[in-house]
């Protein structure tokens, strides 16, 4: 998958070059920010040796930067800088463990993900795009709130999230223009990722979205 990512980011940064030596080259650049309604996130099974239950925690939220050119009258591929911030939740209470109640885990990706935009609609200042994607996602760090306080300050805490995951996106991104430079986006996304959350999960990895931002066009 990697190799797969790899060879699309080639394609995508080939685009960018061979369409920028042209008079039409058309770039943009946007930011936006959402929330987040992660499915099956978090471990399914007991903790084997302190027997503590994991649970998920939504909604959570995003916030991301990108930049695309335009290639043809419809078509517009972009690179897209995220930042993810994933929850899910330790549940101490049918355990014999020194704890209070349940402690949440926070961890914190960086998404950098590649989107085929393709222009369905147009009626005056509104735009309708297609927008499939490939993610990759990685660890940037895991904040563990901990209770408990036996064991000598050993932690018995297991944390069960993965480092890196690549998934696969379908998005629609709506498109109002103020006016030729500079428009409102409305991005709602389906996203489902290749691997389960953590090993010995029988339900897949999945993630809705929605966000709301800016897109500011360069050129004609």
């Amino acid at each position: 998958m990697k190799k797969t990512f790899s060879f699309l980011l080639s394609i995508v940064i080939i685009s960018f070059a061979g369409n920028a030596q042209t008079e039409e080259t058309i770039v943009f650049m946007g930011i936006n920010a959402g929330i987040d309604y992660d499915m099956n996130a978090y471990h399914f099974t007991k903790n084997q040796s302190f027997g503590y239950e994991y649970f998920g925690i939504t909604p959570t939220f995003n916030i991301g930067a990108d930049c695309g050119i335009k290639v043809s009258k419809r078509f517009r591929p972009r690179i897209e800088l995220k930042y993810v911030n994933v929850q899910y939740g330790i549940d101490y209470r049918n355990t014999s463990l020194v704890a209070l109640g349940r402690d949440s885990v926070t961890v914190n990706y960086i998404d950098l993900n590649l989107h085929f935009d393709y222009l369905l609609l147009t009626i005056k200042n509104f735009q309708l795009f297609a927008s499939p994607a490939l993610k990759y996602e990685f660890e940037l760090n895991t904040i563990a709130a901990n209770n408990y306080s036996g064991g000598g300050g050993i932690s018995p805490l297991v944390l069960v999230n993965p480092g890196n995951i690549l998934g696969g996106a379908l998005s629609a991104l709506f498109k109002y223009n103020f006016t030729d430079q500079f428009g409102l986006t409305l991005i709602p996304e389906y996203t489902i990722f290749f691997n389960r959350f953590a090993t010995g999960n029988n339900k897949t990895y999945q993630r809705f979205t929605c966000n709301l931002g800016f897109e500011y066009k360069f050129g004609d």
